[in-house]
């Protein structure tokens, strides 16, 4: 009803510096994705590459009659702010690049050129972990143009997170959550029910 159209594109297999006991590890693919899931069946198709998987789907939703002025872009892959900062910026300048269907010198130069392009990207998410969310990162998603952030929380117990072997407390996703806030990012949480 909002006229807005979800691309989802992934990045490229990555280490991951969690040792989560439920996270599947399989050679080729993101870690904690599956390679027969839709959106990463399209980045393997791409390459991996940003800007073919943007252009894919744009094209494909194009043709199945969504409106495709205002986009919501969900970077998946597992923890993005562990990549390289240079990758980073790379990637999301990728994007922005196939929606506004030309290239820019930068990334800056690209979310300038989005502002009036056929394609307005009106939403970044990326997702990654509670504990890389700090000042410096949070500076560094504003600067990628990051509006939301999909935080692993997976559950709100220590126990449960200790058993799992996720790497942090509860109270980590708290003080994530307030710093995010805090500096105007939406926020979204994955859950997992029923954990060992």
């Amino acid at each position: 009803l909002s006229r807005v159209s979800v691309i989802t594109v992934s990045s490229k297999p990555y280490p991951c510096p969690g040792n989560c006991l439920y996270c599947p590890t399989q050679k080729s693919v993101p870690k904690s994705y599956l390679d027969n899931e839709p959106a990463i069946l399209r980045a393997i198709r791409n390459n991996f590459d940003p800007k073919k998987q943007a252009l894919e789907r744009l094209e494909v939703l194009n043709t199945n009659g969504h409106p495709i002025d205002k986009l919501e872009i969900i970077v998946i892959g597992g923890t993005f702010s562990f990549f390289n900062k240079a990758y980073q910026k790379q990637f999301i300048k990728k994007i922005f690049d196939a929606c506004n269907q030309k290239p820019s010198k930068n990334l800056l130069e690209a979310q300038k050129i989005n502002e009036t392009a056929a394609h307005r990207i009106i939403g970044l998410t990326i997702e990654t972990r509670p504990d890389f969310i700090d000042r410096k990162e949070i500076k560094h998603l504003r600067m990628l143009g990051v509006t939301r952030v999909e935080l692993g929380v997976q559950s709100i117990y220590d126990d449960i997170l200790k058993l799992n072997k996720r790497g942090h407390p509860i109270q980590t996703t708290i003080d994530a959550t307030k710093l995010l806030k805090d500096a105007g990012f939406k926020i979204c949480y994955h859950m997992m029910p029923n954990l060992y």
